[in-house]
């Protein structure tokens, strides 16, 4: 198998090494100090959390007034809502009605987001709500050219129960579903987990991923080259000092092989993923480094030889997120690996942990995937930001694959986003994809997309 340099994939790279480079010129370094700033600086997202504290509404269970915590032990309670190493942009705001003991001990809290979106494609279409480059229609015809459509999916409603016990430590339980399932409009449970001082145990994000490192986006999908899975998992996450943190993860595991069922089948997965991180973040962790590794192995049948088969799946990510000034925020994330497909966001869409090997029947192999994505987010006012976004995802399947296999992906987006209320959010999206296949088919599709969002 021969390996060709793929210009965009160089391109991000260098451009990632740039964004990395550029933003510790700027910042000056990592900062000696543990949680602060070589600037001692706040940041908008801060002082919007901040807000969204200070306003929600706190309902105290038993007690007398005069014994209830003072505001100042409430609010920091409440703000370990948003102390998450696997938060993105894309998750709820704290909930607007708390329940809460006198002590402050134990909090209790339900919200929901509201998001509607306007989506017109043109030049090419998405089926989806998402803009996910994969879905681009192929080939494009008269019938699917262009496209209007509104729908709610990313809506959501969660449950959060946060304490502290004298025995077990702090924990704190999560449970999220959202509205798009089946059709875009059923519900779907997203994440339902909880966690004991280091220890998370339930439905999560992967451990082999960096959610904080992707783009804030407007739209669900996000960009193509997102390593993005959610696998119930066990994992340990400590941190030391308030700037190194490690973890490992045993994740369920969840594989996708492209099996025919006549000369392939597809064994069920029994031995589970397994995965590890290490970072380094300054900046009260809105700065970080992020080097994740997976490793996975997979199973299928020869239907030719009736032998039982075995793959390795490998993958290393690195992503970072950096502030630049008060202002401006760097965003990139990089990965490469065999058969790890069902963990990146394009490829997700299909069966693309093990292809079907063209030269010897029976026999899958394990493809190589390379995936990159940077970004810029532009604090233009307090309460006016923007996003800009290039991302690429390849998939190196050996010479002699189908034709209609995919072959890489291309995406750029570029929002403006307007905080009517700490609360309430409107925006404007444009996204350009395109598609290329191993036979040189190709469909390009282009979308402006207007969300608002409500979050109570």
């Amino acid at each position: 198998m021969k390996y060709r340099l793929y210009p965009g994939c160089a391109l991000l790279a260098a451009s990632l090494f740039f964004t990395f480079s550029s933003a510790m010129a700027v910042t000056g370094g990592f900062s000696s100090e543990p949680g602060v700033d070589t600037a001692g600086r706040t940041y908008p997202e801060e002082e919007l959390r901040r807000q969204l504290i200070k306003e929600s509404k706190v309902i105290f269970i038993n007690g007398d007034e005069g014994e209830r915590a003072d505001r100042d032990s409430v609010e920091s309670m409440m703000l370990r809502f948003y102390y998450d190493q696997f938060r993105s942009s894309q998750d709820p705001e704290a909930p607007m009605f708390t329940f809460m003991s006198k002590n402050a001990d134990l909090v209790m809290g339900i919200g929901a987001t509201l998001k509607v979106r306007g989506m017109f494609d043109w030049n090419g279409s998405v089926p989806n709500a998402g803009f996910n480059t994969y879905l681009i229609n192929m080939p494009k015809t008269p019938e699917n050219w262009r496209q209007l459509r509104g729908d709610a999916a990313g809506s959501s409603i969660f449950f959060n129960l946060m304490g502290r016990h004298t025995v077990i430590g702090d924990y704190r339980v999560y449970i999220q579903g959202g509205f798009n399932g089946y059709g875009n409009s059923g519900f779907k449970l997203k994440k339902a987990w909880l966690q004991v001082r280091d220890f998370t145990v339930g439905l999560a994000p992967t451990t082999f991923s960096d959610p904080a490192a992707q783009p804030d986006l407007l739209d669900g999908a996000g960009a193509n080259g997102k390593i993005d899975k959610t696998n119930v998992l066990v994992r340990y996450l400590h941190t030391f000092k308030g700037r190194w943190s490690v973890a490992g993860s045993l994740e369920f595991p969840s594989s996708n092989p492209d099996v025919d069922d006549a000369t392939t089948k597809k064994c069920n997965d029994y031995i589970p993923d397994v995965a590890a991180l290490g970072q380094y973040q300054w900046n009260r962790g809105l700065s970080h480094v992020r080097i994740a590794a997976l490793l996975r192995t997979m199973s299928y049948r020869d239907l030719l030889t009736n032998e039982t088969r075995h793959r390795v799946g490998w993958g290393v990510m690195l992503g970072t997120t950096v502030r630049a000034g008060r202002y401006i925020q760097f965003f990139g994330q990089t990965s490469v690996g065999k058969g790890i497909s069902a963990y990146t966001g394009d490829l997700s869409s299909g069966n693309y942990d093990l292809l079907a090997n063209p030269l010897h029947p029976g026999e899958l192999y394990a493809p190589t995937t390379l995936t990159g994505t940077v970004g810029l987010k532009a604090f233009w006012m307090p309460r006016l930001t923007s996003t800009f976004a290039v991302a690429t995802l390849r998939n190196f399947a050996t010479d002699g694959t189908h034709d209609a296999t995919y072959k890489y992906g291309q995406f750029l987006a570029v929002n403006l986003l307007y905080n009517i209320t700490p609360r309430i959010q409107c925006g404007l999206e444009y996204l350009a994809g395109k598609r290329m296949n191993f036979n040189r088919d190709h469909a390009n599709a282009n979308r402006l997309e207007a969300v608002l969002t409500a979050s109570f």
